[in-house]
């Protein structure tokens, strides 16, 4: 009986060694293409697994900024701060749904933040400790309610 338990573990230990293998990630985007019943659109594999230091608000703020002034080929000081807040996302959306894909259905902590360029709003919205990204005002969504840090 021994022996046959010592097989069957070497069978799930090598058939596990093969799944690890065929799963390492090449660092791209990965649409999973087998697609439940229920399921009518493709999901987005994560990018990248490596751990990243997460951001404080200041920080997310001054990546904001940058990543504005970039965005329209002007001058940092250009862009100034009209308004920041901790808020709950409605999913895992943050806010900013893309049309035809699918996102977790619970509260998300996170950051809506509002930059000025002249008259115009520009809003990036992120969870908390994540790095901000724009969200067009044709997608964005209100969040659950206000501050992120108390959920419950």
């Amino acid at each position: 009986m021994k022996k046959q338990y010592s097989v069957l573990f070497r069978a799930a230990l090598c058939t596990g060694s093969v799944m690890a293998v065929t799963a390492c990630d090449s660092g791209e985007k990965q649409v999973v293409s087998e697609l439940s019943p229920a399921q009518d659109t493709p999901t987005v594999a994560p990018e990248n697994d490596t751990p990243v230091t997460p951001m404080n608000m200041k920080t997310q703020i001054e990546f904001s900024r940058t990543d504005l002034a970039q965005r329209l080929g002007i001058e940092l000081d250009s862009v100034t701060l009209s308004g920041s807040s901790p808020v709950n996302w409605r999913s895992g959306a943050l806010g900013c749904p893309e049309p035809g894909m699918n996102y977790t259905e619970s509260l998300v902590p996170g950051v809506l933040i509002f930059l000025k360029v002249g008259n115009e709003a520009h809003g990036y919205h992120a969870k908390v400790g994540g790095e901000p990204f724009y969200c067009p005002r044709e997608r964005a969504e209100k969040p659950a309610f206000g501050t992120g840090a108390d959920v419950t």
